[in-house]
């Protein structure tokens, strides 16, 4: 099992950006999800195996959010507990992509691999991702 830490504001998974020249179309990913990769992966990559996992394999993941600005002393104290949950965009499944499109080729050949995911987003002061990840062996149904 692997367990590290990505600290920093989590960023979700950009949508595709389309451009035409001429009659063909194609698509890129925008400059903000490009850095965000960048920035998951330089930090990652000292907890990768020494080869990418190429069995089933099961994860964790725990979105940590900035707390509102907005939020009063009450629910500060709330979020900080866990009592009040992120539920406004963007979406915990962005958040998502964008860490296994970061963790791809490094500790595992494709995300098709997961077959057992849990994820999470939580409000607090320090922003960060937290991911456990670990292959599923045969005869290993934990």
């Amino acid at each position: 099992m692997i367990q590290f830490t990505i600290y920093g504001i989590p960023v979700p998974k950009g949508r595709p950006k389309f451009f035409r020249k001429g009659s063909f179309v194609g698509t890129y990913t925008d400059k903000k999800t490009r850095q965000a990769e960048y920035d998951f992966k330089s930090q990652a990559v000292k907890y990768r195996p020494p080869k990418p996992f190429t069995e089933a394999i099961q994860m964790m993941v725990f979105i940590y959010v900035k707390i509102p600005k907005s939020f009063s002393i009450k629910k500060r104290s709330q979020a900080e507990s866990g009592m009040i949950r992120p539920t406004k965009r963007p979406d915990l499944d962005n958040y998502l992509k964008l860490v296994l499109d970061s963790m791809n080729g490094i500790f595992f050949n494709d995300d098709a691999q997961i077959v057992d995911i849990k994820c999470f987003k939580y409000y607090c002061v320090k922003p960060r991702i937290t991911i456990y990840l670990g292959e599923i062996h045969a005869g290993n149904t934990q």
